[in-house]
Formats: structure tokens, C-alpha cells, sequence
């Protein structure tokens, strides 16, 4: 789960919390997908953040979590097992969307 401003959002992310209002009662349910519509009413209802489905993403670029895994695996590179993981966690670090 991760927070986004309402001038972040787009169309086709899914709420992983409910938007209440100020008294307490729910304006768009938990695992609403939001459409350009949604979007622009909670704009006009100074909504400022909302929590999506998801994960924050990393802070590092993608060549810096390369970088860190050849460091991490260095000293293990003849274990061939060791070198299955490097290749999962490479393959998996690649197809980030960074």
C-alpha cells in the first residue's frame, strides 16, 4: 500500500483504504478502481491523499540495484546455487517498472 496525492493519481489504481469525509462517513469504498471522474471530485473535495493497492517503489535507480547485487554476490559466485539467486533477483531488479 502506498500514499498518493489526488494530483498524482490516474485513472485505474485501486484504493486499498476507504476515503472518508470530515463526519466520519465513507465517500468511496475501499477497492474502488478510480476513474478521471473520481479523481476530479475528490480534487473539488480538497482531498489530499489517498491511499492505492501496491507498493512504493524503490528509492535507487535500477543500474544502483545492479550494482549492489554484483557487490552482495562477489564473494559467492562459484556456489552454483548462489548464482541461481543472483539470477532470479537480476531478472526480477530488470523487470521493475524503475
Amino acid at each position: 500500500m502506498k500514499k498518493l496525492s489526488v494530483e498524482n493519481l490516474k485513472a485505474g489504481v485501486k484504493l486499498a483504504k476507504p476515503i472518508v469525509n470530515e463526519s466520519g462517513m465513507i465517500i468511496i469504498g475501499e477497492g474502488t478502481i478510480l476513474s478521471d471522474i473520481h479523481i476530479e471530485r475528490l480534487r473539488n473535495m480538497n482531498v489530499n491523499s489517498v491511499f492505492i493497492e501496491g507498493t512504493a517503489g524503490p528509492s535507487k535507480s535500477r543500474e544502483e540495484l545492479l550494482a549492489e547485487l554484483d557487490a552482495r554476490f562477489r564473494k559467492t559466485e562459484e556456489e552454483p546455487y548462489m548464482l541461481v539467486l543472483k539470477k532470479i533477483f537480476k531478472e526480477q531488479i530488470e523487470g521493475m517498472d524503475i
